[in-house]
């Protein structure tokens, strides 16, 4: 359980309003924002007071009443509500994307759905529909104050990564660099991590995340010398989050194979960044990662490596997407992996090369703001080259100093 309230999210981006057990009625009609609750902190109540479109609060026995008159001429009430894999934090999707749930029973139903049903029984002259497809149009293309907070994320997130890779060092365990993250993110005002932080060190890195979650510790590890360290992490401020990550060495210098798979990466990585505009889609981004590994290969003489660059691009085309959509959700709005990107649209760029033989994988992940004339990186400040990595980690990190002091 999250012990911060936090409001639910499409009411949040619909309204600002964060006064918890409460109702509220927009009448589009008379373009009226009514909150209705029985609420009683002052601090939620003064904050309330701040939005100057909200009228309220009203006791929240006289919502239906309220609602029962607004309704009146209209045929549609509109309901917030979604449908149970698309509903909460990861966290509580992991039901649903596994599909296990108790022998007998469908699927939970979210409050938001049993809502929308009582309300069905109270108006049973109207029909109640989802405003869900309506907001997931509205988030597609951010507005000026979202890539303002969307940017702080992940300004946040990435000075966590950039002392992660400081704080690595052979015998540590994958606990102390969750330590250094969460430090960071708390410091710098981020309010949680967007999802469990996942560092997935040595052989870890080629878990997917439902094994990972799913084990009480988290799978740490202590890591040892010679592995990688696979970083994928973010945080939220003001409920808008932020999605990166790296990989680093855990000696500090990566091994001539680990090198040369980061170089292949990299260039492809960037190759697919430098691309994004408005007119290119997913799918197209996918594309050029792939044909960019099949392009090296003439040029690779190990057969391992061949085999490897090999697979990556296979693996990357066998997607329709490098990544995935940002905003209030990691797994936010966006258009069909066949849709032209429209300025204003924010996603990650993900891709990963696995060399299970090398026991290494090399992983990149920024977010990327559509422009009118290009792109831009939001999760500035974290290494691209090896050689920025390596240089990283000759730098002094919370661990070390903190033992320094003792």
């Amino acid at each position: 359980m999250d012990s911060n309230f936090k409001q639910e999210r499409n009411l949040y981006y619909l309204t600002g309003i964060e006064v918890p057990n409460s109702f509220v009625l927009i009448n589009p009609r008379k373009k009226e924002v009514r909150l209705y609750t029985d609420w009683r902190n002052e601090r939620e109540l003064q904050e309330l007071k701040k939005l100057d479109y909200v009228q309220g609060p009203f006791p929240a026995a006289s919502f239906l009443r309220d609602v029962m008159i607004a309704a009146e001429g209209y045929q549609d009430i509109y309901a917030l509500y979604v449908p149970f894999p698309q509903a909460g934090s990861l966290y509580g999707k992991t039901g649903a994307l596994t599909g296990v749930f108790p022998p007998g029973l469908g699927e939970p139903v979210t409050e938001e759905t049993q809502f929308a049903h009582k309300l069905a029984e109270t108006f049973p002259s109207h029909r109640i529909k989802s405003v869900y497809p309506i907001v997931f149009e509205m988030q597609k293309v951010k507005q000026p104050e979202e890539i303002r907070l969307l940017r702080r994320a992940n300004e946040i997130a990435a000075r966590g990564v950039v002392e992660a890779i400081k704080a690595i060092r052979p015998n540590l365990y994958d606990h102390d660099i969750n330590a250094v993250i969460n430090y960071v993110f708390t410091r710098e005002g981020g309010a949680a991590p967007t999802f469990a932080l996942n560092i997935m060190s040595g052989p870890n890195m080629f878990l997917n995340l439902l094994p990972l979650w799913s084990d009480y510790y988290h799978l740490d590890r202590q890591i040892k010398a010679g592995e990688g360290v696979f970083i994928d992490v973010g945080t939220e401020v003001a409920y808008y989050v932020s999605d990166i990550g790296r990989t680093a060495p855990v000696s500090g210098k990566f091994t001539s194979e680990q090198r040369k798979l980061y170089r292949i990466y990299l260039q492809c990585f960037l190759k697919a960044e430098q691309s994004v505009r408005p007119g290119v889609t997913q799918r197209d981004l996918t594309k050029i990662v792939a044909d960019c590994a099949r392009n090296q290969l003439p040029e690779l003489r190990e057969a391992w490596l061949k085999a490897t660059v090999t697979e990556f691009a296979k693996s990357v085309e066998s997607h329709s997407t490098l990544g995935h959509y940002q905003d209030l959700n990691v797994l936010g709005a966006g258009p069909s992996d066949d849709e032209p990107l429209r300025p204003g649209m924010v996603f990650a760029i993900e891709p990963v090369l696995y060399a299970k033989d090398q026991n290494f994988a090399v992983f990149m992940e920024d977010v990327v703001l559509v422009t009118a004339t290009g792109y831009e990186v939001l999760s500035t400040g974290m290494p691209y080259s090896p050689e920025e990595v390596e240089s990283l980690m000759t730098k002094t990190g919370i661990i070390a100093a903190a033992d320094e002091r003792n």
